[in-house]
């Protein structure tokens, strides 16, 4: 699909933590989607979107599919992915999250391995998304229309009927399309992801320190070409441009919450070089930092002198 009425997102990818309980890590929520404002993510639990309302396109990396009413998408976790609506209109989502071990855990039966199928497509040669207009949906959606029910009644006597409700729909989904699901090329990619993943998290939590490519490859055991080359196929960005901007969103995060100096915020994440720092902010947010703190802060122009450079 070809993006037309709006500009692509800048492809920087982010962590998207959603708080899940230990011992039942499933959430139902709704989502609204506005225009193309909101930026790719990932996030360590997977994820069934089912379009409630509106028009607009799912992306995953640099692929495009078409959302619509009815529409449902499976996203595996470690998948870069951004829902966004058409020009002037929203998406509302019905989103289905949990951890894969809620499903399966260590030690389970290649049985229970087996309902999450749907999630281990290759999307470049199979889709994630059921058409809303498919007899498949017109299925699985009234489950998991169920599923919100139960889920917001929020009742631990029917955690298993949650459960239940959950497996019946990936079991519907496998029933039609498992056979696709569990070929050669979707393993292949789910492990791309799954390697990646460790690495998306080892800069998040490193983004205010010296990072190389060498560092990452140390974590996953590989060469350093090949966590580029990987990295670059599964997020649609290079490292080096995640990096600049998950350091651009930790600065965001300074300027707003503390009353550091731009350039002591520049050393915090890393920048030795303020000019330099002020060219990748710019970059990213068509403002400078001390704008980006007016403009963001009631108190702004007051902190931005107190603290000027």
């Amino acid at each position: 699909m070809r993006l037309t009425g709006w500009h692509r997102p800048r492809m920087a990818v982010y962590v998207w933590q959603q708080d899940l309980e230990p011992g039942f890590p499933l959430a139902v929520i709704e989502y609204t989607a506005r225009g193309d404002g909101d930026r790719m993510h990932w996030h360590d639990h997977l994820e069934i979107a089912v379009v409630l309302d509106g028009t607009g396109a799912f992306l995953f990396g640099r692929r495009a599919l078409a959302a619509g009413p009815g529409d449902i998408f499976f996203i595996d976790n470690s998948q870069p992915h951004v829902a966004l609506a058409d020009p002037g209109s929203e998406l509302r989502l019905l989103l289905v999250l949990f951890r894969p071990e809620l499903i399966s855990g260590p030690g389970c039966r290649e049985l229970d391995l087996g309902y999450l199928a749907p999630f281990r497509v290759d999307e470049r040669v199979a889709s994630p998304r059921i058409r809303g207009t498919s007899a498949l949906a017109g299925r699985v959606t009234p489950l998991l229309l169920q599923l919100r029910s139960i889920w917001e009644r929020r009742d631990p006597a029917e955690r298993h009927l949650a459960d239940a409700t959950l497996r019946m729909a990936l079991a519907l989904v496998n029933r039609e399309r498992g056979s696709d699901a569990r070929d050669g090329a979707a393993r292949a990619a789910a492990d791309r992801r799954e390697q990646i993943r460790p690495v998306l998290a080892y800069v998040d939590r490193h983004c205010r320190e010296s990072i190389t490519l060498e560092d990452v490859a140390g974590i996953v055991h590989v060469s350093p070409s090949r966590v580029r080359h990987v990295f670059k196929d599964v997020t649609g960005v290079s490292f080096k441009e995640y990096v600049t901007q998950v350091r651009v969103a930790e600065a965001k995060r300074l300027l707003l919450g503390t009353d550091l100096s731009v350039a002591e915020i520049a050393s915090a994440v890393s920048y030795t070089n303020l000019h330099q720092f002020y060219k990748v902010f710019y970059r990213s947010c068509a403002m400078s930092p001390g704008e980006y703190r007016r403009y963001y802060t009631p108190t702004g122009g007051e902190t931005e002198a107190a603290a000027a450079v």
